[in-house]
This record gives C-alpha cells, structure tokens and sequence, in this order.
C-alpha cells in the first residue's frame, strides 16, 4: 500500500491554515487586486523549489499572488493547505493565498 501525495508532505509542524469570514475574504481580494503575481507555476507543477519559493514569499508578504500556466493542473486548495495558508480565491489560471505572519502585518476586518 502506497501512500498519496497528500500523506507524504503532510508535516505536524505546519500551522493550520487560518479560517477566514465572508468579511476578511473580501477583504484580502481587494488588496490583492492590485498585486502582480509573484509566482508562476511551469508545466512541471508544484515541485520542491516552488514549494519553498512560496513558503519563503508567504512569510515575507502574508499575501501572495500565484500565476498557474495555461496546461498546469495543480490542486492549489491542497497546496495551501500543506503550507498552512488559507486559498483566498483562484480565478482563472491566478490563485491567492493568505498565511498570517507572527506577529500578523496585515490587519483584518472582523466579523
């Protein structure tokens, strides 16, 4: 029996990503709106070096961008949740994520 994708990356270590309001989804797509993507996803899809591409941007910006390639098919829902961040909104071949940093740069709404 092999394990899936999912149960190979799985680190307990990881934050849960954050639960977000219909408020604070909204929110972070407006300020996303404006944001260039900050990453793009290639024809070889969610490897090693993307996945610490996007830690590392995650950690810098909270909010990041990403840019999938027209032939890419990537779970990107399954991709934030193992780096611990919240998929905002994808559209289209563009996703957002949101990882709060420690202590949080971006201030949401409540509820």
């Amino acid at each position: 029996m092999t394990a899936g994708p999912a149960a190979r990356c799985y680190d307990p270590a990881m934050p849960e990503p954050p639960h977000l309001n219909t408020k604070q989804v909204s929110f972070l797509r407006s300020r996303a709106h404006g944001l260039e993507p900050q990453l793009k996803l290639g024809k070889h899809g969610g490897t090693e070096g993307l996945r610490r591409e996007l830690e590392q941007a995650l950690d810098r910006h909270e909010l990041v961008k990403l840019r999938l390639g027209k032939f890419v098919e990537v779970d990107v829902e399954a991709l934030s949740g193992e780096l611990g961040a919240a998929l905002v909104q994808k559209l289209g071949h563009v996703a957002v994520l949101y990882r709060p940093a420690d202590p949080p740069r971006l201030k949401l709404p409540a509820e």
